[in-house]
């Protein structure tokens, strides 16, 4: 299972056209694609495209956290970047949501009123030994 960060971060390597084992070649493609797409050379039709690699290249150098980028979300235009009959990486589930589906019944804050009953008969009875 992927964390939906990883596959982020993933999707923004597709756009960028990075392996995983070597990004030295990460600010080349990237020049290489905002030349492409870029606003004052193509017109504004593609400044989607030119904020996605924009925003890609900010992620894979450490700048941005891939849980804020809402354009590496979209599907269709992340698609749109990619070489042909490739798709993009399937986006996976929020750690935090992770957690909550498989533990939250071992953290789950204890609903039972007999307890609060308990602590407050023994502290009623500790008021009245006392004379408080």
């Amino acid at each position: 299972m992927m964390f939906r960060e990883e596959s982020i971060v993933a999707r923004a390597k597709q756009v960028l056209d990075v392996d995983d084992k070597s990004q030295s070649n990460l600010k080349k493609n990237f020049h290489q694609r905002i030349i492409k797409y870029h606003p004052d050379k193509c017109g504004s039709e593609y400044a989607e495209e030119a904020k996605v690699l924009i925003e890609a290249y900010q992620v894979l150098r450490g700048r941005a956290n891939p849980l804020n980028c809402r354009l590496l979300e979209d599907k269709k235009l992340v698609a749109s970047l990619l070489s042909q009959g490739m798709k993009p990486v399937e986006l996976g589930i929020k750690y935090e949501d992770w957690l909550k589906e498989n533990f939250y019944g071992f953290v789950k804050p204890n609903t039972d009123n007999s307890a609060n009953v308990k602590t407050n008969r023994r502290n009623s009875k500790i008021k009245n030994k006392t004379g408080l």
